[in-house]
């Protein structure tokens, strides 16, 4: 085992702390805010980092224990010691580990019950691997061609929901790397979207002791400010009831911008999904090296 120094607060910084959403005696799980890392990479070394800012919140070293997209939010666990970094590594990779994501799509998902789709994707080394998502549709509209889904991977794959949905050609408004160019551009403009449209609602998963992780998040109000004027929306909250928490706050240095009202008027006809499937999101560089753990991903 690699030593380590005692954790020593900085005093040079004062980061807004983030909302705690379940905690144990070995781990916290948190609302992590869009356009915060969940740890610092190559690209960006000075960039605030949900990594340092847990760390500083609970006053000892932290592990990530997965990955969220820098621009999306939801829930981020954390293993609080080192010793139980692999445990709860390893608890997340089971099959009994449930991550639901709530994404907000192109187009009107015409299915009623849910979607399984295996496509195997490519990892670091180009190998194929499996890859599972369950897909159900919480709300759907024509005027404007939008829809609420609900994910479920079975598998931590590279980006795994953002592609699996595109590959159902419905692909997460917002989406810069897998998207619709022009319908991000519209929703844009005309919806004050400005951020991708996917959320990491809830996680549960079993712990070697017995107990369990158990956690839900809210929407943060950015989402929360256009999702909720969307026709679909009562049909989504009968379907999904957290969506009716409370929204969180976004941060002062939450760099996202307040979103404009919808403004009515059909959605431009959709062209081909953006595939920017090239190389590694700088945001997300591996850093299992550092911490001895393989991390799973969206």
């Amino acid at each position: 085992m690699s030593f380590r120094p005692p954790f020593r607060p900085r005093r040079r910084r004062n980061p807004e702390p983030l909302a705690v959403l379940a905690q144990g005696e070995h781990w916290i799980v948190v609302a992590k805010p869009p356009s915060l890392l969940v740890h610092r990479s190559e690209m960006l070394p000075g960039a605030e980092a949900a990594l340092q800012v847990v760390r500083d919140q609970v006053g000892k070293h932290v592990y990530p224990i997965h990955r969220l997209d820098r621009p999306a939010s939801g829930c981020l666990l954390f293993a609080t010691t080192q010793e139980w970094a692999g445990p709860l590594s390893a608890a997340m990779s089971s099959a009994d580990a449930q991550k639901t994501y709530l994404a907000f799509v192109r187009g009107a998902f015409k299915a009623d019950g849910p979607v399984v789709i295996d496509r195997p994707m490519k990892d670091d080394n180009g190998i194929p691997r499996e890859a599972s998502s369950t897909v159900w549709c919480l709300g759907r509209s024509d005027d404007p061609r939008c829809s609420l889904l609900k994910v479920q991977p079975q598998t931590g794959r590279y980006h795994q929901v953002r592609r699996h949905v595109r590959d159902l050609m419905h692909p997460i408004i917002g989406d810069t790397d897998h998207g619709d160019s022009k319908v991000n551009r519209w929703w844009r403009e005309n919806g004050g979207v400005t951020r991708l449209g996917l959320h990491c609602a809830s996680l549960s998963l079993a712990l070697p002791d017995g107990t369990r992780v158990d956690a839900v998040s809210p929407l943060f109000e950015d989402h929360h400010r256009v999702w909720s004027t969307m026709p679909w929306w009562a049909d989504a909250v009968a379907a999904f009831p957290s969506l009716a928490l409370p929204p969180l706050p976004l941060r002062e240095t939450d760099d996202v911008r307040s979103p404009a009202p919808y403004v009515e008027g059909a959605a431009p006809e959709a062209d081909e999904p953006d595939d920017a499937d090239a190389g590694d999101d700088p945001d997300l560089l591996d850093d299992s090296a550092l911490l001895g753990l393989s991390l799973t991903e969206e």
